[in-house]
């Protein structure tokens, strides 16, 4: 059943120069739950709604203080979109294909490209609509599926992103085999690395850093913040796709000396990345046109973990 309640209007600030669909509500959020989220605070749906068979529209809102997404003078981070998209990727295969709310998920592709510039236009909350479409699900019993995602962010008649993402829904017994195969998993005892200088990489609090000093050879190393509020918001035994995302960016900022803003990119993940072992990264910088782009790869007990680029520009 959608999430349905009467679209607030005369109290948000924003609604009297933005139209929103009305069966979109921007008045709380979804359930946690829904989202794979322990945090209220980290809930970025408001809610959702059937178009019409594989169609759906989610509501976003984006708050105006957060210490990934809001963090950069008049902009949004664009990190947000990706957390975006993934939390409307994960509700839709709960309410619209009756994925099991214990299946795990996991993420195998993403691409997407900012449209627009994330202006944050106040101090007000930032309302947005997702579009959702599902262009290919494969779902069996007992709440295993493969589903590729396409969506459009929209912000009255602006296009902010697109992005399409590959997903698979297992069982629990399945996750663990996939996980963990033949070996019996242990108690996880997080590696303590030094963070660069937050400036280098765009951030303000060491905390938010997730990249290693350089050895004296420029080899840059993951840096996992485990307690880290946002990355793991939740318990988790590997890292998670949105801290590689960063990682990503911020291995390119060191690469090319200054700090930059993703405005698109693509990533493959082809193994689980442990918490607790060492894993290289390594960034390639080159010009396409205008756009700087940093070819990234993540390398962990001798193979390549993820991969993927981003194109960059100034922050």
């Amino acid at each position: 059943m959608s999430h349905q309640v009467d679209a607030l209007r005369l109290a948000e600030p924003d609604t009297a120069t933005t139209r929103y669909p009305p069966e979109l509500s921007y008045e709380s959020t979804v359930p946690r739950r829904l989202v794979h989220r322990a945090a209220v605070s980290e809930v970025l749906l408001t809610s959702w709604h059937r178009i019409r068979g594989d169609s759906f529209l989610c509501g976003a809102q984006w708050p105006a203080a957060h210490r990934l997404y809001a963090s950069t003078g008049n902009t949004f981070d664009t990190l947000v979109l990706i957390e975006t998209v993934r939390q409307a990727g994960i509700l839709v295969a709960h309410e619209g294909y009756g994925i099991p709310r214990q299946s795990p998920f996991i993420m195998q592709r993403l691409q997407w490209r900012r449209e627009s510039a994330l202006l944050r236009e106040s101090d007000n909350p930032h309302n947005s609509v997702v579009t959702v479409r599902v262009a290919d699900a494969r779902v069996r019993p007992g709440g295993v599926a493969a589903i590729r995602f396409e969506f459009e962010v929209h912000r009255g008649d602006r296009c902010l992103a697109t992005a399409t993402g590959w997903a698979r829904c297992v069982t629990p017994a399945i996750y663990q085999r996939l996980r963990w195969g033949d070996r019996t998993p242990g108690p996880v005892r997080p590696r303590i690395l030094e963070a660069v200088e937050p400036s280098a990489v765009g951030r303000v609090d060491p905390r938010d850093v997730v990249i290693a000093p350089p050895d004296r050879g420029g080899g840059m190393e993951l840096r996992v913040p485990f307690d880290h509020p946002v990355f793991f918001d939740h318990p988790l035994d590997h890292v998670p796709g949105m801290m590689i995302y960063e990682a990503m960016r911020q291995a390119a900022c060191l690469t090319a000396g200054q700090p930059l803003s993703m405005v698109g990119g693509t990533a493959h993940f082809t193994h689980f990345i442990d918490i607790d072992q060492p894993c290289a990264v390594t960034a390639q910088l080159e010009t396409n046109g205008e756009a700087l782009e940093a070819a990234v790869q993540f390398t962990q007990h001798g193979r390549i973990a993820a991969a993927g680029s981003v194109t960059l520009a100034d922050c």
